[in-house]
């Protein structure tokens, strides 16, 4: 399979040119990726299974424009990165965004780093509304890194607000700036490095457990140059610079439209039927 899949990687994202792993490289990569697979959860708000296995990854992601989410993503994405010569891997990280815990959450999230330059990098297309559009530095600890939308930072997880106690074996604490005020998105240890196993776990987690919001929600994202599209059931909101939309899908035709056009999902007209009436029955 050596080669096979960044062959496919490149292609999908519509890189040009002789390919080397370069900062700048590893930078349009991540803006391309963004951009031209989507985020989703489908498969587990259907209870259908979610697979890590390489070539059913590419199968979905990279052939059938299908959307994934951070465990595909991530998992895809270390192994393109290093066959196209990057020193990558995989970290499960603990996610804090828009929630409240007294306990640390499960380690369920998945994201790809990478050693380049003597400088480690968060590659993350993975995290849906709040995704990172660029690749953010492990060098610049308490600095903001402007990205294409909304500036990020790392910060020592002892300055992020949150008990020593819900931050379990994590060291720094991803965060954005919105409306002002920096807001915790989630908890990381670059020295965990992960076996393929850990992210089997977490995986059958998310897709599997009642308690977990890919089971319960649809969520969807995509983002461009200027805007992130975000569906949530059938709640559509579109965040720009400038301003922000929101719209609800009332009919059928609207989430039909909103699929292909705004999220550009390529479903069966039964497959969007199925999600449209299970979203039916959780109103």
């Amino acid at each position: 399979m050596k080669q096979i899949i960044s062959t496919r990687y490149l292609n999908k994202l519509g890189f040009e040119g002789d390919f080397t792993p370069t900062q700048d490289n590893l930078k349009t990569l991540l803006s391309l990726h963004v951009q031209h697979i989507p985020f989703g959860n489908i498969a587990s708000f259907l209870g259908e299974e979610v697979s890590l296995e390489p070539d059913r990854l590419v199968q979905k992601l990279l052939i059938e424009n299908r959307e994934g989410y951070c465990l595909e993503h991530s998992t895809l994405t270390r192994i393109a990165l290093t066959e196209l010569g990057y020193d990558a891997f995989n970290v499960l990280g603990r996610v804090y965004y828009q929630s409240t815990h007294t306990v640390a959450p499960v380690r369920t999230h998945l994201v790809t780093l990478v050693r380049l330059d003597q400088q480690l990098f968060l590659y993350d297309p993975g995290f849906g509304g709040m995704t990172p559009t660029t690749i953010l530095s492990f060098e610049a600890i308490g600095k903001m890194q402007p990205t294409p939308l909304e500036p990020f930072r790392f910060v020592d997880i002892a300055a992020c607000g949150i008990d020593a106690s819900q931050l379990t074996d994590m060291k720094y604490m991803l965060q954005v700036f919105l409306h002002d005020e920096w807001v915790n998105v989630y908890a990381i240890n670059p020295e965990q490095k992960i076996a393929p196993a850990d992210a089997m776990i977490a995986n059958w987690y998310i897709s599997t457990s009642p308690e977990s919001l890919f089971t319960q929600h649809l969520m969807l994202f995509t983002v461009n140059s200027e805007s992130r599209m975000t569906l949530k059931d059938r709640v559509l909101r579109i965040h720009g610079k400038e301003r922000s939309d929101k719209k609800i899908l009332s009919t059928f035709s609207d989430f039909e439209e909103t699929m292909k056009t705004v999220l550009r999902i390529n479903l069966e007209k039964e497959q969007l039927q199925q999600l449209w009436e299970k979203l039916a029955l959780n109103q």
